[in-house]
């Protein structure tokens, strides 16, 4: 990845550079807080391909990001093999009921997140359904935050 445009914006350019530690599966790097940066389908994509490879990320904050349910698909495969990541929030984003079913099929299989955010996601009676079974069969979240 290039991080040396000079005409990125300096937001787009802190994204890169985190992205690319994410990549280089940085030792330090634990948290990552990319609430409020719009990070869109390109972000998504970029997060998910650092996700990847990534042994060390253990709380990721993507609130307020606009995040729809093509983004959680994406996420929510990288998810069902990710061995790290301990804490998510995806609050305030538009995942809707069709990206909750997606991270509830993530869900049954990932036995790492303990506390997942989710409020403000319109995930509506189906989304609900879906997470609720996902439930039944993971045993590793603690924390469940969807008001």
């Amino acid at each position: 990845m290039n991080v040396s445009d000079p005409y990125l914006k300096e937001e787009e350019e802190e994204f890169k550079i985190e992205m690319q530690r994410l990549m280089l599966n940085d030792q330090t790097l634990t948290n990552l807080n990319l609430r409020k940066n719009e990070i869109g389908s390109e972000g998504m994509q970029a997060l998910c391909e650092a996700l990847k490879v990534n042994q060390t990320l253990t709380n990721l904050d993507l609130s307020c990001n606009g995040i729809t349910a093509d983004g959680m698909e994406a996420l929510s495969e990288v998810l069902k093999a990710n061995q790290t990541l301990i804490n998510l929030d995806l609050s305030c984003n538009q995942i809707g009921a069709k990206g909750m079913q997606a991270l509830s099929e993530c869900l049954k299989v990932n036995q790492k997140i303990k506390k997942l955010d989710l409020y403000t996601n319109q995930i509506g009676d189906e989304g609900m359904q879906a997470l609720c079974e996902s439930l039944k069969v993971n045993q590793t979240i603690t924390h469940l935050d969807f008001l």
